[in-house]
């Protein structure tokens, strides 16, 4: 059961759901996924033992919403609740996507597996931290409230996957077990990335329905990219996209050097064209899938701390800048000496062979096997 259908990859949480479907396909005879939105080619992209059961928007009911967390009661649908009721048998195998779709699992049908693909409500409370304290205050009662809902449906599933060591430990200091199973790229293992072609060009990749994405990016256009363009005035920035011509973060037009792109048929052109990719989260969980897959497409990186959460390993392969100074610091230093970002490219599209969405659910297929045996 999945929140959105994967009709394309255009975010880390759909490639996530797409490679969780492929696990499930390559273990079991019979899959059956059922989830919001249409997927109007999955009969020729999927295997023939896999069917797509779409359901339209969620429904929830208003008094139900209001009882519990809106956050989760949002996600209700009665279409999917009556499919399970009538359509789980007991020896099947189900498996919930994001926690919110918990709601929707009748009383007495049990869950295999929840996919938390973040400890939502700690990457809510982290979030709450930067609101202005009016709204921090009104927003926590929520936060908390959901917090002790996704728990509660974490102690309910018999098995617990995470996508990142900091939600395990999050999840262990509740009591719940969980399986590391990390995210992955498309790119795939061994893609050779296209050669950079040392023109300077900055490139930000990401959808603008996710807040911390565009938080970030108004951040960046607002405080770090003015100090760019002081030491580097013909510096140019292309922001990609899905919904940035619906929900621009700078509705007064476009800065100096920048242009932006909303639902882009592809976006390697794009990673082909840029030498630099810059990930500046002030918020977030989990592992954050941008950064490895401009890691994988042999680009130098510049992120937060907390853009490199989950990938501390690989710090020396990336530059790591807090604050907008430092960040625009770190920036200036690799479009003023090119041989660095050479050098940084290189170690990423090294390290990024390791994260095709095939190696990265070996764990899921480990354990989707065991539950079969």
């Amino acid at each position: 059961m999945a929140k959105q259908l994967p009709a394309t990859t255009d975010s880390g949480g759909r490639q996530r759901t797409r490679a969780v479907i492929d696990a499930y396909a390559a273990v079991f005879e019979e899959v059956h996924v059922v989830g919001f939105d249409a997927w109007p080619d999955w009969r020729a992209q999927l295997p023939g033992h896999v069917t797509v059961h779409e359901v339209g928007s969620p429904s929830p009911r208003p008094g139900a919403v209001l009882r519990g967390s809106v956050f989760a009661g949002k996600w209700f649908s009665p279409a999917i609740h009556r499919l399970l009721s009538v359509g789980v048998r007991a020896r099947d195998v189900v498996h919930v996507d994001f926690p919110q779709m918990a709601v929707n699992v009748p009383a007495d049908v049990h869950v295999d597996v929840l996919d938390l693909h973040n400890v939502e409500s700690d990457l809510l409370e982290r979030r709450l931290r930067s609101e202005h304290p009016r709204l921090r205050r009104a927003l926590g009662l929520e936060v908390a409230r959901f917090r002790r809902f996704e728990f509660a449906q974490a102690r309910r599933a018999r098995r617990v996957t995470a996508c990142s060591r900091r939600d395990q430990e999050v999840l262990a200091a509740a009591g719940v077990e969980s399986t590391f199973v990390p995210n992955g790229v498309l790119t795939g293992a061994g893609a050779d990335p296209a050669p950079l072609r040392g023109e300077g060009r900055v490139l930000f990749v990401g959808a603008m329905d996710y807040g911390p994405n565009k938080a970030s990016l108004r951040w960046f256009l607002d405080e770090v990219w003015p100090l760019v363009l002081r030491r580097v005035p013909d510096a140019r920035f292309d922001v990609v996209g899905r919904g940035l011509a619906a929900s621009h973060p700078r509705p007064a037009g476009e800065p100096a050097g920048v242009r932006f792109h909303s639902d882009v048929a592809a976006v390697d052109p794009f990673y082909d064209a840029a030498d630099i990719c810059v990930v500046p989260l002030l918020s977030g969980g989990g592992t954050k899938i941008k950064l490895v897959e401009a890691l994988s497409r042999g680009r130098a990186v510049v992120t937060t701390s907390l853009g490199l959460e989950g990938l501390e390993e690989h710090a020396a392969a990336v530059r790591t800048a807090d604050g907008a100074e430092a960040f625009a610091a770190a920036l200036v230093d690799l479009l003023e000496h090119p041989e660095q970002v050479r050098a940084l490219g290189a170690a990423g599209a090294q390290i990024g062979r390791g994260f095709s969405w095939e190696s990265a659910m070996t764990p899921l297929r480990d354990l989707l096997s065991s539950i079969r045996s």
